[in-house]
């Protein structure tokens, strides 16, 4: 009786073993499961239960331990990521986005440009993370070339935005969540690499060999991270660049290769205030391009006497635009510098300072044939 007595006792003892190491499978198991769950954390492979189960539960316990120590470590860096990055100046980053955009145009044989000091671009980087939108106008109204005019800007200017939203495991992400550089480093990429749903246009800009300067905006809070470029054409050396009443007084020095080809004048309608929604949910707001306003008319050179522009209607001739003839205002300058190389004018304007505001582009010729634009000056904004 005692023999059977103390099997019993062994047998259950034994059972007791195979339900512990029964249950401590079971939940190595489920810990390998939870690698396959989606979640940003990436869990190790739990140890193996095909075949023989491990020995003893010593061993059981040092794997779970090692598990463990390894989730945590796991864990550790992933919220890590998400602290604040360490934080840079404006001015760091403004240096750095110039060497990125002047790699991308030396890759192809383009010469650099200069850090411009017009604060255009971050203004509308400012604009946008203020008001949580994304477009080419800002709130005012005003598109960038109006902008640029505004705060001094007295080439031709074009613009790049990009923005980035941040996806983080609760609402609110950690302050400074972003890497500054990356972020800057990958906009630039993806405007040059992978453009084609913009028809190339950010990359076309960016690699632009009539460039010569660039201001960039850069704003960011702890969900989305703005980044703006301004690429200008500061062509002419400017004396004089004012509007009197309805004279329009134009005076600069040309580069040597140069010479002024003819002002266009475009139109846009007066701005109005938008709101965010407006801005992300109303044509032309939202279509992610601009244009230059419309065709109003033109500025020519002076004909020598006798000669004349033919007229399509009084006081208006015809242009070709856009593959379009268009019948439009026009008036004649004359140049009173004392070269070549230099521009000295005043033009009447008052045909063109009715309702809405105008911009002019000033084409230069270059020795080869080409034209380039090197000015676009909204006369209502211009100091």
């Amino acid at each position: 009786m005692r023999c059977i007595t103390e099997n019993r006792k062994q047998l259950r003892k034994k059972r007791g073993i195979v339900k512990i190491v029964s249950i401590v499978i079971i939940c190595v198991i489920c810990l390998y499961a939870l690698q396959y769950v989606p979640t940003p954390l990436s869990a190790p492979s739990a140890p193996s239960v095909k075949g023989s189960a491990p020995q003893t539960i010593g061993q059981i316990q040092s794997k779970i331990s090692e598990l463990g120590v390894s989730l945590q470590s796991q864990a550790s860096s992933a919220v890590d990521s998400l602290k604040p990055k360490s934080t840079a100046t404006r001015e760091e980053l403004y240096k750095y986005a110039l060497k990125i955009v002047n790699d991308d145009r030396a890759a192809k044989g383009i010469p650099p440009v200069t850090l411009s000091n017009t604060p255009s671009a971050q203004e509308h980087a400012d604009d946008m993370l203020k008001l949580q939108y994304f477009s080419h106008w800002n709130s005012n109204g005003l598109k960038p070339y109006v902008t640029y005019t505004m705060l001094g800007g007295r080439g031709d200017v074009r613009e790049n935005i990009s923005y980035v939203v941040a996806h983080c495991f609760s609402g609110n992400c950690y302050a400074n969540a972003f890497d500054l550089f990356k972020e800057i480093k990958d906009s630039e990429y993806n405007m040059v690499y992978q453009d084609a749903s913009s028809g190339w246009g950010h990359r076309d800009n960016i690699l632009d060999p009539n460039h010569t300067n660039v201001n960039f905006g850069i704003a960011f809070d702890n969900n989305r991270f703005y980044f703006v470029e301004h690429f200008e054409n500061n062509i002419i050396s400017w004396h004089a660049a004012k509007l009197v009443g309805s004279e329009l007084h134009l005076s600069g020095s040309l580069p040597a290769s140069y010479s002024l080809s003819q002002i266009l004048v475009y139109t846009d309608p007066s701005p109005v205030t938008l709101t965010t929604n407006d801005l992300d949910g109303r044509a032309p707001y939202n279509l992610g391009h601009y244009d230059s306003g419309t065709l109003a008319g033109i500025m020519a050179p002076k004909l020598s006497p006798g000669y004349y522009y033919p007229e399509c209607s009084t006081d208006k001739i015809e242009i070709q635009s856009n593959n379009e003839k268009n019948c439009i205002d026009y008036t004649t300058f004359e140049n009173r510098g004392n070269a070549a190389s230099e521009m000295d004018m005043i033009v009447n304007v008052s045909k063109w300072m009715g309702s809405g505001i105008h911009t002019i582009y000033i084409q230069l010729k270059k020795a080869n044939g080409d034209e380039t634009s090197s000015s676009s000056l909204t006369l209502e904004y211009l100091k």
